[in-house]
């Protein structure tokens, strides 16, 4: 089943490393990419509540991004 995280999880990870799937397809670029291999750091709430709103927009069209603590 294809789920995605709340904003809650977003914010408690505020300052660490969480990681996705590169989404390939539709994407595959490197940004993503690079997601997927080295992580990307929370940095503020603002950032959280980004990730979060995108996370949902992709869910929309059936992309799921599978945010995690773990590569």
């Amino acid at each position: 089943m294809k789920t995605t995280q709340t904003l809650d999880w977003f914010k408690s990870r505020i300052n660490k490393k969480v990681f996705r799937d590169a989404n390939n397809p539709p994407c595959g670029c490197n940004t993503c990419n690079d997601i997927e291999k080295n992580g990307i750091v929370i940095t503020d709430e603002d950032h959280a509540q980004y990730l979060f709103d995108i996370q949902n927009e992709y869910a929309c069209e059936g992309h799921f991004l599978n945010y995690r603590d773990e590569k």
